[in-house]
């Protein structure tokens, strides 16, 4: 019996779903296109044989949606690598700020972009407003990394966004500065407040209405010592190309739903089960997928990749070493390069016979090339004498 996966629960619930006619958005339907056609003929692929037993085997092409559960890990690894090449030698701090409930129907109907970029504007701001304090960091230009999380450990709608903070900047004069403290960045309360203020100034200019008691109460803000900053950006590249569960939380998938592990945070992280119904689960799943052209990874300050040269700098001067001439040389290996894959029945090295087209380019290479526009000008010089 094969073990249960995301992509198996969903391909097995979806015409479930569908059959209910949800409302959804143009950016889920186009996630569910990509969910059931992933590594299928639909979008084409490549053939090997093996010479030694005349093995054929056919590897298909993903669909590098970020709402596929089956995609993602390639691109995650590599966005790990990239940053840790960032990494300045200061204590790092993960900052997670959550908006309240009140406000998380911003996120639904056609005005969603623009409510997740507030929320983004808000908070980078609120930071960079606190660590250029006094009582803070001091320095007039900081720099951190934003990763947007949308759910929680039930697949729950739950908004809130995790910056990962270096403790260094550069003051007023661009001297480098660093925290006094590992486990101090700012003031709880103060920061708290920022956000709080930044989101109120850039909501209430929209006319969005909201209960006018959540501008009174206290926002989720939450500060967390990250040592060199390794480990932390390991833990956020689970979010940056994969999506709200993985197949290792899935329990099983049977006719009455799917069955997942879970941690309570509040019963001090112990494993539990959940079973949702087949729908239901579809549902929660479908509603992480982002609207079309949102960055869910944003840069800010010197950790920005045209702040390079600030960012050297401070490398240099808190210790951390980086190499100046980091090309590869032209002899060496492209990275990321698969191995071609061993055959199943002999375990030898196979090779590659052909490519198979998808089906939509098959019928575009039957057709003859358009034909080419010629310019006003052209036209008229063929005609003068």
């Amino acid at each position: 019996m094969s073990a249960a996966t995301v992509t198996g629960a969903l391909r097995r619930f979806l015409p479930e779903f569908l059959n209910s006619n949800p409302p959804l958005s143009q950016q889920q339907r186009r996630a569910i296109w990509a969910i059931t056609h992933c590594r299928t003929p639909a979008l084409g692929g490549r053939s090997f044989a093996c010479e030694r037993c005349g093995q054929v085997h056919f590897a298909f092409h993903s669909c590098n949606h970020k709402a596929c559960p089956q995609c993602g890990r390639e691109a995650t690894a590599r966005w790990i690598d990239r940053e840790l090449g960032k990494l300045v030698g200061a204590p790092y701090f993960l900052v997670t700020f959550t908006l309240p409930s009140e406000l998380r129907g911003c996120f639904f109907g056609p005005f969603a972009k623009e409510a997740y970029d507030m929320f983004f504007a808000a908070s980078s701001e609120a930071l960079a407003e606190k660590l250029a304090a006094a009582k803070g960091l001091r320095a007039h230009i900081s720099g951190f990394t934003a990763v947007l999380h949308t759910w929680n450990q039930r697949i729950e709608f739950h908004p809130h966004l995790h910056f990962l903070i270096p403790g260094a900047g550069l003051d007023v004069r661009g001297k480098v500065v660093r925290v006094r403290q590992a486990d101090y960045l700012v003031r709880l309360p103060h920061l708290q407040a920022a956000f709080r203020q930044h989101m109120r100034r850039q909501f209430e200019p929209r006319g969005w209405q909201a209960d006018p008691q959540v501008w009174i109460k206290d926002w989720g803000v939450h500060i967390q010592p990250a040592g060199s900053g390794a480990a932390a950006l390991k833990y956020l590249g689970a979010y940056v190309a994969r999506t709200a569960i993985s197949d290792g939380r899935i329990f099983a998938v049977h006719e009455r739903g799917v069955t997942f592990r879970w941690k309570d945070r509040s019963d001090h992280n112990r494993s539990k089960l959940m079973t949702l119904t087949g729908s239901e689960f579809v549902r929660r799943y479908l509603r992480h997928v982002l609207p079309s052209g949102l960055r869910s990874i944003r840069y800010y300050g010197f950790c920005h990749p045209a702040a390079k040269a600030k960012r050297q700098r401070i490398q240099i001067h808190t210790g951390m070493p980086f190499e100046l001439n980091s090309r590869p040389s032209p002899d060496a290996a492209p990275s990321g390069a698969a191995p071609w894959p061993r055959c199943p029945t002999c375990h030898s090295p196979m090779r590659l016979t052909g490519s198979i087209l998808p089906p939509y380019r098959t019928l575009v290479r039957q057709r003859g090339p358009p034909a080419r526009k010629r310019r006003p000008n052209q036209a008229i010089s063929s005609v003068l004498p």
